[in-house]
């Protein structure tokens, strides 16, 4: 969603790891409780020029891919326990050989740095549509596709390359946001393909906790949709991402497709939503859209009425602690009718847009809110959790500019953290 930054291998070749015992499935706490994703550093590879359809060499030694060692020491300062390192898995499927294996040394260089500073690691494998060949909902449009069997294979050689740190407190996300699952059919095509992966990365790591989803982007509803029963015995996390009620936590965002059009009008809307508040808000938004240059008058008619009635959506919608409350608990009845502990949940991304910078979005105090009803809600259920992101361009970010090393009070608070 945002992207981020890297770090050069050499120097930490060595490190062995410092994190905590695994995660077991009889946990009575959850193995990863508070964390933080990192999407810049092994994501979003380099390409050969401006629209290019491969990845340059190296794909993550850009300025942007820097991962500053003062930001890997604020995390643990602040009180977060791990990270979710993305992973993004056009670039391990587009070379080979040698680079291949440079690519797989820089991963684990990084996967040992955060240990060694005593954050526990998920590797997050997380398509992005940079380089259209490997855009998520190719991956997964067919169960037997060449793509998803590299996939797999891909999957495998990854969990290999942690097999010599087994006992460190690390975890692999075999797949971020499955881009199916609004259908019965593709629900269950992902059920089966999700299966097959596993499978295989149990043939070779059959003690290595893995992080699993379901369809649907990886929402409530998804994982609610899937039958976790061929994964008894198997040590899994089930991982959900909660963004509800996006026009909230995505305000100022640029979206095209659907209701998301409307979300770059918005910004200071309240939490929890406030019905009276519609008259003052809607003067807000709609002088907005009427300032906007480039609309023809149909579009702009458009933007009114769709903004209008999403607004009043939202702000009528009892949006509070008691409706994210009400969502928690169908995830804890379905992991109740499943023999699922709660500690094996977690929520694997949430996060709202702030206002800094050129970001106009939301004000400290619903962000405070909003966050902190969340991560409430997890953790009085035992759900382990983690923020979206730890920096990045987009207004969804921990640290308090985009350059910046130190991280947001507000967003701290909210998260019941330490400034820092």
């Amino acid at each position: 969603m945002i992207r981020l930054a890297p770090n050069r291998r050499s120097v930490l070749a060595g490190l062995a790891g410092l994190a905590a015992a695994p995660a077991r499935a009889t946990d009575t706490v959850a193995p990863f409780r508070k964390g933080v994703s990192i999407h810049n550093r092994l994501n979003w590879g380099k390409l050969e020029g401006p629209g290019a359809a491969r990845y340059a060499f190296p794909p993550f030694e850009t300025p942007a891919h820097r991962l500053a060692p003062e930001l890997i020491a604020n995390i643990r300062k602040a009180g977060f326990d791990f990270v979710r390192l993305t992973l993004d898995p056009g670039v391990f499927l587009s070379f080979s050989g040698a680079q291949r294996d440079e690519i797989d040394a820089t991963l684990m260089v990084e996967v040992k740095r955060l240990l060694a500073a005593g954050l526990g690691v998920i590797v997050d494998v997380h398509p992005n549509s940079q380089v259209a060949a490997y855009a998520p909902e190719k991956i997964t449009a067919s169960a037997d596709s060449p793509l998803a069997a590299a996939y797999g294979a891909m999957l495998v050689r990854l969990a290999r390359l942690m097999l010599p740190l087994k006992g460190q407190r690390l975890a692999l996300e075999p797949m971020n946001e499955p881009q199916w699952g609004w259908d019965s059919a593709s629900a269950a095509r992902w059920a089966g393909i999700q299966k097959g992966w596993h499978d295989a990365i149990r043939a070779v790591a059959p003690d290595l906790t893995l992080v699993l989803t379901g369809a649907r982007g990886g929402n409530l509803d998804g994982l609610i949709q899937l039958d976790p029963a061929p994964y008894r015995g198997s040590d899994v996390l089930w991982s959900l991402h909660y963004y509800e009620p996006y026009l909230l936590t995505h305000q100022g965002v640029k979206a095209d497709q659907g209701e998301a059009k409307v979300w770059r009008w918005f910004s200071d809307l309240p939490y929890p939503a406030a019905p009276e508040m519609v008259e003052p808000i809607w003067f807000l938004i709609r002088r907005r859209i009427e300032a906007e240059s480039g609309l023809s008058t149909s579009e702009r008619a458009i933007a009114l009425r769709d903004s209008e009635a999403a607004l009043k959506s939202y702000l009528g919608g009892g949006w509070g602690r008691a409706r994210i409350a009400a969502d928690f608990r169908r995830i804890e009845d379905w992991a109740r009718r499943h023999g699922i502990a709660q500690t094996r949940l977690f929520v694997g991304e949430f996060g709202i847009t702030r206002s800094y910078g050129p970001y106009r979005a939301s004000p400290p105090g619903p962000l405070v809110n909003w966050l902190s009803d969340v991560r409430s809600e997890a953790e009085a259920r035992g759900f382990g959790w983690a923020l979206w992101a730890l920096s990045g361009y987009g207004g969804m970010a921990l640290v308090e500019t985009d350059e910046a090393l130190n991280f947001d009070p507000p967003t701290l608070e909210g998260l019941g953290l330490t400034p820092r």
